[in-house]
């Protein structure tokens, strides 16, 4: 979604031509003085204020532009693009949409000052966030998961959308992300119960992974879960291999698991040896 913001201002005040459009990190470079606080923390709020040294000028806030802190604390990652006119020498307060910059670091306190700087994401960042707001209809805690791909290294079959969006959502990664390789699996949520509030959100029903194997010659394997907290699993303890190229689908439950980073694995059994394994990251 493409956020415009327009400052009101009387017919005879305003620009006879179009003012040229400024990029928030040009204006900073520029000598635009700026104050960035946390915001209403229910509500993934950024709180900006800045002063214009120039022109009139349409100021653009880039999906991707990051706020710092202290070092404990997450930065704040704005996620949608914002568009406002700046009168010259005006000062101007905002609220942003935005969200973590760290799966690991602390959360900010309502009002924390971010005054470490600001810098931007990758530029192929902001493309997909740009494409998911969109093409996208509830995107929050995708857009959530998305960054923590790029700041974090989570695997993008985190970046959880309903089933009816999930292809729309595979083609942005496809078409914006370099390298890109569709994970082959998938993480199915329960859906909230009515009548329970949210207390099941999140929750993994089942995790389904795909694993293509060209084997050099017939072997017996068998399918282990790793759990976070190192235990594993045996979820299948004879499967033979054929020889040749074979794509095997197995689904596991894992309603009431708590959350992390979870390993499938397919291993030989002769030696123990891996030959393919998935991540599953689940949230809590």
């Amino acid at each position: 979604m493409f956020v415009l913001f327009l400052s009101a201002c009387s017919q005879a005040f305003c620009p006879t031509t179009p003012p040229d459009t400024l990029d928030f990190m040009d204006a900073v470079e520029r000598g635009w003085t700026y104050s960035a606080t946390e915001g209403a923390l229910d509500g993934g709020l950024l709180k900006l204020g800045f002063t214009s040294t120039g022109a009139d000028v349409h100021l653009l806030i880039d999906a991707g532009t990051t706020f710092h802190g202290p070092d404990d604390i997450q930065p704040a990652v704005i996620t949608e693009d914002v568009l406002v006119f700046v009168p010259s020498g005006s000062t101007q307060e905002l609220l942003l949409p935005s969200a973590c910059g760290s799966a690991e670091a602390m959360g900010a306190s309502e009002g924390m000052a971010y005054g470490a700087g600001v810098s931007k994401l990758s530029e192929e960042l902001c493309l997909v966030l740009d494409r998911m707001n969109a093409e996208l209809s509830e995107v929050d805690n995708a857009v959530q998961e998305v960054i923590w791909v790029y700041t974090d290294d989570h695997d993008f079959s985190s970046v959880f959308v309903p089933g009816a969006e999930a292809r729309n959502l595979l083609n942005i990664f496809e078409e914006e992300v370099e390298g890109f390789e569709d994970p082959g699996y998938a993480v199915r949520y329960k859906e909230p119960d009515p009548d329970e509030g949210a207390r099941f959100s999140g929750e993994a029903m089942e995790a389904r992974c795909s694993f293509p194997v060209d084997a050099p010659r017939a072997m017996d394997c068998r399918v282990v879960l790793e759990q976070p907290d190192g235990e594993t699993l045996t979820l299948i303890e004879d499967l033979n291999v054929g020889s040749g190229y074979h794509l095997y689908n197995f689904t596991v439950g894992l309603e009431g698991y708590p959350s992390g980073t979870y390993q499938m694995r397919l291993e030989g059994k002769r030696h123990g040896n891996v030959i393919v394994s998935r991540d599953l990251r689940l949230q809590g």
